[in-house]
């Protein structure tokens, strides 16, 4: 029945996606079935994680006249079999076709804040609904942590706690920490007897052939639901400000996000164990608000190996 059902709408890509689940989490008081448009990939992966109850793969054929300004019969009752339907996207004119196939308009959210707001952005969602009284006032960690309570096996964590997963990659090269600094810090853990291993994402083969050359196993995964479960099995987590990182923080494994460009006040990810490094600099986060870094970004070139061990240190479960 629509009495209970919500349609979500997200244009963005991991780790934009993974920031709504707080907000997610919040509306399943309200709704007994909430259903996903997005990224195919990625709505497997909230699938897996018990997130949606089904999910619509954005770049199918089929929902590709919601762009167009048209209205669809078909997706006009697909949409409208819903009681209610939130768009997380800057976009009025999609905005303006749903409105065109429900009897009540839909929300259409802003799926991050202004670049110059630091807000963290899965708590700036969560206000978003609060403020249309969609869900009651809730901290977004706080839902988080009472997520991973409840999805994780009272045996613990999996025989392969010593594995440490590094992954020195980001959806920008601007906000990648140098490779020769992962490189060394993977020494560094193993030497301390944990298991280091590397994962590439499919879009960072340079990193991968790098990597490789350095007789150094790299991980990679066709589908994110793989990724989500081999993540299940890792003791710990250091990556940069990435789709990746946000769903380790997510997922609850000891997280560490090393943070240059992008601003750790709007961007850290919420979680039940997560420590940020960014080295203390003068200079305002660029990356939101400037095209290029700096010629040379001390944000990420003076973020030290033992800045992250120590951070690491704070958060591993030995």
């Amino acid at each position: 029945m629509a009495e209970d059902r919500l349609f979500i709408i997200h244009q963005g890509a991991l780790g934009d996606v993974v920031l709504t689940f707080a907000a997610i989490i919040a509306l399943r008081k309200q709704f007994g079935r909430i259903d996903i448009l997005c990224q195919g990939q990625v709505g497997k992966m909230a699938a897996r994680l018990g997130l949606a109850d089904k999910t619509y793969p954005l770049e199918a054929a089929f929902f590709a006249i919601l762009f167009s300004g048209a209205v669809d019969v078909k997706i006009k009752d697909l949409i409208s079999s819903y009681k209610k339907v939130v768009v997380f996207s800057f976009s009025a004119e999609l905005e303006n076709t749903i409105n065109q196939m429900t009897d009540d308009p839909c929300l259409r959210l802003p799926p991050r804040p202004p670049a110059r707001d630091r807000i963290q952005v899965a708590e700036f969602l969560l206000q978003q609904l609060v403020g249309n009284r969609m869900i009651e006032s809730v901290n977004a960690n706080v839902l988080v942590s009472s997520w991973h309570r409840r999805h994780t096996p009272k045996a613990g964590r999996s025989i392969e706690a010593s594995k440490i997963i590094i992954h020195p990659g980001a959806g920008s090269i601007r906000k990648r920490w140098p490779l020769a600094r992962f490189l060394e810090l993977a020494d560094v853990l193993a030497e301390r007897g944990w298991q280091p291993q590397f994962v590439c994402g499919p879009a960072e083969s340079d990193l991968a052939s790098e990597i490789k050359k350095q007789n150094r196993q790299v991980h990679r995964f066709g589908e994110l639901p793989d990724l989500v479960d081999w993540l299940k099995t890792a003791g710990g987590y250091i990556g940069n400000d990435s789709g990746i990182s946000h769903l380790a923080a997510f997922m609850g494994i000891p997280c560490v996000v090393i943070f240059g460009p992008t601003d750790p006040a709007r961007w850290t990810p919420p979680g039940p164990r997560v420590q940020v490094v960014r080295p203390a600099v003068d200079c305002d986060p660029c990356f939101e608000i400037e095209p290029h870094n700096c010629d040379r970004p001390t944000c990420l070139m003076d973020a030290t190996l033992d800045s992250v061990l120590q951070a690491f240190d704070g958060v591993s479960e030995r």
